[in-house]
């Protein structure tokens, strides 16, 4: 949902022709437990709301996903080995880490209250203190060109260009 309780992720869900329940979880709080660096990222949580495979790499087009969940979904007793398999969230003890994340929220709320330019400079900064944070690269892109977020697919290509690009500033 959207600041407004809009269901922002439905027209994605619903391109994908998604039998699942999809979560957004749009203030970033799993990737800061896990210490994530970039999206997307699927996690898998069973009937009774247990973790059973923490954050990974996602992509239903993927043949080995699409193994995962079918096994997940056909062999009760794989539920089992999974939260086994299933280790503590990695969370970082670095500081600037931390002050990206706050600058990264920071910048959140202040895009939710329509001050847009002050969100960016929050998120420039943290992406200065945390330079390998897809995520919030990708917030920054999603913002200035949401015409290659939000209009068709997601442009991986042109996101690639805008990392050499700015690398190449610095």
């Amino acid at each position: 949902m959207d600041a407004q309780g809009a269901e922002v992720a439905r027209p994605w869900h619903e391109v994908a022709k998604a039998e699942y329940l999809t979560l957004v979880d749009q203030k970033n709080v799993l990737g800061n437990l896990y210490n994530l660096k970039a999206i997307p990222y699927g996690i898998m949580i069973d009937e009774f709301g247990r973790l059973v495979k923490g954050p990974f790499s996602i992509n239903v087009g993927n043949e080995e996903t699409i193994a995962l969940l079918e096994k997940w979904l056909s062999e009760p007793s794989y539920n089992e080995v999974l939260i086994r398999e299933a280790g503590p969230p990695q969370e970082t003890d670095d500081p600037k880490v931390a002050e990206a994340d706050a600058r990264f929220q920071l910048g959140l709320v202040l895009l939710d209250i329509g001050k847009t330019a002050e969100a960016m400079v929050e998120w420039r900064k943290a992406l200065a203190l945390d330079p390998d944070n897809w995520i919030i690269h990708k917030q920054i892109w999603a913002v200035e060109h949401p015409d290659k977020f939000y209009e068709g697919s997601v442009d991986y290509g042109w996101q690639k260009q805008q990392l050499e690009a700015e690398q190449a500033q610095q």
